[in-house]
């Protein structure tokens, strides 16, 4: 059985909001491109602008759209950055909850046996769903929760 964990539950919807914001900062640094001579301080506005639209699209339509794909009958974990590097689940030694100082969650990381790692970017409860699968199939998984600054 294959259970998918995502970041968000409409990813069309983000796909598509983010080409439009990085489109729009695109057109944005053209004007800003062709307007140089002129007014200084809007131009400075419109490049400010344009490269907060690209940067913040590219940086949450990455976020938002990344998945995890746990595979119970192949033991499998894969995340859609390393489709080519799945963990095994019976291999999985440890996951670790990432947490700010003040407690805030940061992320799920899963160490296996031997050198291999994921880093899962993603909520607290998604986090826990899949803690809580990944020790149905393997349950000598060590679960620690640890904080970083």
């Amino acid at each position: 059985m294959k259970t998918v964990y995502s970041n968000t539950s409409h990813p069309q919807l983000i796909k598509w909001s983010s080409i439009v914001a990085a489109v729009l900062g695109i057109i944005l640094f053209v004007i800003y491109l062709l307007e140089l001579s002129r007014n200084k301080v809007i131009l400075l506005s419109l490049y400010v602008a344009s490269f907060l639209l690209v940067y913040g699209a590219i940086f949450y339509g990455q976020y938002k759209l990344l998945t995890l794909t746990i595979d119970e009958e192949a033991d499998t974990i894969t995340d859609s950055r390393q489709k080519k590097y799945p963990l095994k689940i019976s291999r999985i030694k440890s996951a670790t909850y990432k947490e700010s100082r003040k407690g805030r969650f940061r992320s799920l990381f899963l160490h296996d046996t031997g050198v291999g790692f994921m880093d899962i970017r993603t909520s607290r409860e998604n986090a826990e769903k899949i803690v809580a699968q990944i020790r149905k199939v393997n349950p000598n998984v060590k679960v620690v929760t640890e904080n970083y600054l």
